[in-house]
């Protein structure tokens, strides 16, 4: 499958998708625009009527990465200071599920149901590496790695098959969440969504990649080739039983009305399908559990008919031991109600040091040390949309064109606040930095629509 058809919807979608998770603006982002907008206009037109969020979190990544690539042509006077600092090196530990997975996916590989694969293919200069995979009956992740020999960038896998126990399965929808991490080496973890859940405890999977791309300079490289690729998948949660709502489980409010009609809880997964009518323009779902904690979303994907009837699907993180009940609220991104400039403030001693993010909230940095082998930024986020905002801070030079890191390691303290560590590289504590953040997208929270729901163990 292509991944025209994971990246693109309609062109505000994507154009707020690369303003979601912020960092640094930057001048490629118009060139990048226009590239897949030209791709988009060649390809059928299926490919829009599946309005898909399901890149939430993997186009954020994708800014990070284009960011970084970005940086060594738009500001070639730092070009040289940022290879010095060996950034992504440092924070990639090899552990591709570790590195680049979600809560779920991290919980999932260190309780033992992840299935180790270590298979790797060779044609075109380029090398394609399977490190892990993890399916819930809620998603089949599979963590890669590409090597390349003379191209650079490359961090999609594209015109991917997929097959399982020898049968083609034509329903199979991907999508990625990729990480450069130098010009010749990226890791990532794509999801395969399947319509049909697989039943059995353990399935042969087959894998037929066709081509790998990335983007250089607002172009794009790829390379057409053939890798693959059959392993063995353990289903991680073979029992874990899907629950059917009844029509109960709904709300009405100015003639909008949202419904959960079901829902699957699993080891590494939340999710949670609904029906809604109204206007679905920029919409999207939080998920709070007992404690009022909000659950990470990794992502949603919904179809509307002739009627205006949306349906679809929103998965999340694992929901915490001993959760006994969640909150379903829908709300809508405020796209356009946002001030694009960034917000910055000298590191000192004087902590705390408070970037506002806009009407959606500000981030709280608590305290900055310098050790022999990093550097620890301490922060909390505080607002509407925590998961989104905490991804957007980081330090640069003086000078504002130096970026210490694409996204660094960020490390939830616990899932009971929302603070966070960000890990770079050993530091000069004798230089002078500055903290920065950018507005994030507002959003309007629905909360006369929230359903609530009690949860089987």
């Amino acid at each position: 499958m292509n991944k025209v058809e994971v990246f693109l919807t309609e062109e505000r979608e994507l154009q707020r998708k690369f303003n979601e998770t912020r960092l640094p603006q930057i001048q490629l982002k118009a060139r990048v625009l226009r590239e897949l907008d030209t791709t988009k206009r060649s390809f059928p037109a299926r490919a829009n009527g599946r309005r898909s969020g399901r890149l939430l979190a993997a186009i954020g990544m994708v800014v990070s990465v284009i960011a970084l690539i970005s940086l060594l042509s738009i500001f070639p006077a730092s070009a040289e200071q940022l290879r010095k600092i060996p950034v992504i090196g440092k924070v990639f530990e090899g552990n591709v599920f570790d590195f680049a997975g979600d809560r779920g996916i991290v919980i999932g590989q260190k309780s033992g149901l992840a299935s180790e694969v270590n298979e790797e293919a060779h044609d075109r200069g380029v090398t394609i590496k399977l490190q892990n995979a993890l399916y819930d009956g809620a998603r089949l992740s599979v963590g890669y790695e590409v090597v390349s020999e003379q191209a650079e960038n490359l961090i999609f896998l594209e015109n991917v098959r997929v097959s399982v126990n020898g049968v083609f399965r034509p329903d199979a929808a991907l999508s990625a969440k990729p990480h450069l991490l130098d010009a010749r080496h990226s890791a990532g973890i794509m999801t395969i969504d399947l319509d049909e859940p697989v039943k059995e405890e353990r399935f042969e999977l087959e894998l037929l990649v066709g081509g790998v791309s990335g983007m250089k300079e607002g172009t794009q490289s790829k390379v057409s080739g053939e890798w693959s690729f059959k392993l063995n998948v353990e289903n991680g949660a073979s029992d874990s039983e899907y629950v059917s709502l009844a029509d109960s489980y709904s709300k009405t409010w100015k003639g909008e009305e949202f419904r959960l009609t079901g829902y699957l809880a699993t080891p590494t997964t939340m999710k949670v399908d609904f029906l809604y009518s109204g206007n679905t323009d920029w919409l999207r779902f939080q998920l709070k559990d007992d404690r009022g904690m909000l659950i990470e979303m990794l992502d949603t994907a919904l179809t509307v008919d002739k009627k205006g009837m949306a349906k679809g699907t929103v998965r999340f993180a694992p929901l915490a031991p001993g959760t006994t009940s969640v909150e379903v609220m829908p709300f809508h991104l405020l796209v356009g109600n946002m001030d694009p400039e960034k917000v910055t403030a000298k590191l000192t001693n004087d902590y705390p040091i408070v970037l506002s993010q806009g009407g959606v909230g500000e981030v709280i940095v608590q305290n900055v040390e310098f050790l022999q082998d990093k550097t620890l930024i301490y922060y909390e986020v505080k607002g509407k949309n925590p998961h989104i905002q905490y991804a957007s801070l980081w330090l640069e030079t003086p000078d504002g064109q130096l970026f210490i890191s694409d996204n660094g390691k960020r490390t939830r303290v616990s899932d009971t606040s929302y603070e966070y560590i960000l890990e770079y590289p050993a530091l000069d504590a004798s230089q002078s930095y500055f903290l920065a953040t950018l507005p994030q997208t507002d959003i309007a929270l629905q909360e006369e629509l929230a359903v609530s729901v009690a949860v089987r163990e």
